[in-house]
């Protein structure tokens, strides 16, 4: 009987089996290595793409809370110039009224001078009326020039150092002044009509 010693073909087998094992292998892990390499640089790009658009939102988020606060600034300061032209149409309504004329008119007028008749359109007015002398009519005049706007019985004339102030009347003029004699000797007066506007 023939016997063939086939130990060294299993060998370069095995062998060959090992080398092709080690190259799969490797070659497994090569292609291992390079997608985890290729994860990695995707990953870190998304990353720095995903950092740059946070950055990018947190200053358009900034800018939006600077605008956020000029908004609320101009709302509150809305509201204050609301809450003033609201206080200067109620006192311009109060104004308007017959009360705080009268008031003004009987602050203005001297002892001196009688007023016969009132005539008020919307803001503008006539007072006709007699005085004892000129100087006392013009006096008049100049009173009611000189009367506060806001006029209390405590404070009602012009502070002459205060600008700002601003008077009662506006455009207030003597139109005429006649001067009239009367039935008893010594009671001579003058008659005059006074034009003028209220603010």
């Amino acid at each position: 009987m023939v016997r063939v010693n086939l130990l060294p073909i299993r060998d370069i087998l095995r062998k060959r089996e090992l080398k092709q094992f080690i190259m799969v292998a490797v070659s497994a892990l090569v292609a291992v290595i390079a997608i985890c390499a290729l994860t990695y640089v995707i990953f870190s790009i998304k990353e720095a793409n995903l950092e740059a658009e946070r950055r990018s939102q947190q200053q358009k988020l900034e800018k939006l809370k600077e605008k956020n606060k000029e908004i609320t600034e101009l709302r509150n300061e809305i509201t204050r110039l609301q809450k003033q032209v609201d206080t200067i149409l109620k006192l311009t309504k109060i104004r308007d009224t017959p009360a705080p004329f009268m008031a003004a008119l009987s602050l203005a007028i001297p002892d001196a001078v009688w007023v016969k008749t009132i005539t008020k359109t919307h803001k503008n007015f006539t007072l006709a009326g007699t005085g004892v002398d000129n100087t006392v009519v013009v006096n008049f005049v100049e009173r009611l020039q000189k009367l506060r706007q806001d006029f209390t019985p405590q404070q009602p004339w012009l502070d002459p150092k205060d600008k700002k102030e601003k008077s009662f009347f506006s455009e207030v003029k003597l139109v005429s002044i006649v001067a009239s004699r009367g039935e008893k000797a010594g009671l001579d007066t003058v008659g005059f009509q006074i034009t003028g506007h209220l603010r």
